[in-house]
């Protein structure tokens, strides 16, 4: 693993495959609020079974890490450096669909730490299922977008077995922020 060097992601990949991770910026940030970016990735990582890679990003980042660029998927949001504060936040949300489970965690000694590392896909019923062109096996979405409303079937499922205090199942509140003083904040997908 190269050593973290500055603001970013400890990226780890926990699956038994290789896997590309892309990184979004926001359009835009407000107080509660942002302007998700759908088209237009940033920095990808492709990291084999078990492999870990520090990825460097500016203090300014405010955005989320998934797996490739196909939705549903599961998202990883964080800003590198908080405006009140000064520090690393982030949190896992289910909002825009699951294509499996993510942990993110401080690395500056706090021990804070969400998200859920089961495999909840293998037993999911089918009405919880969305749609993906390459075929990934995935929760449909929670809130809606383009491709339609939220998925009733989806959100029992995911309260059932993650629930809103690991991740964003419906937005509001109820969800734990993790926060990091070093701006560095390790990401683990399953």
């Amino acid at each position: 693993m190269s050593e973290p060097n500055g603001p970013g992601i400890i990226l780890s990949n926990k699956s038994a495959q290789e896997q590309t991770y892309v990184f979004y910026d926001n359009f835009w940030n407000g107080v509660g609020t942002a302007g998700a970016n759908f088209d237009h990735p940033g920095t990808s990582v492709t990291l084999q079974p078990g492999e870990t890679q520090f990825v460097s990003l500016p203090d300014t980042f405010k955005g989320r890490v998934q797996r490739g660029t196909q939705l549903p998927a599961t998202w990883v949001e964080f800003q590198v450096k908080a405006d009140n504060d000064g520090a690393a936040h982030g949190d896992i949300s289910l909002e825009q669909g699951c294509d499996g489970a993510a942990t993110i965690s401080a690395t500056d000694g706090s021990g804070r730490s969400n998200g859920f590392s089961d495999d909840i896909l293998s037993g999911a019923p089918d009405a919880a299922l969305g749609q993906r062109s390459d075929g990934v096996k995935a929760l449909a979405t929670t809130m809606g977008n383009w491709t339609g409303g939220p998925n009733q079937a989806a959100i029992n499922y995911l309260n059932q077995v993650v629930g809103q205090q690991k991740a964003y199942i419906v937005g509001g509140t109820g969800t734990d922020d993790v926060a990091s003083s070093n701006m560095c904040l390790a990401v683990d997908f399953y």
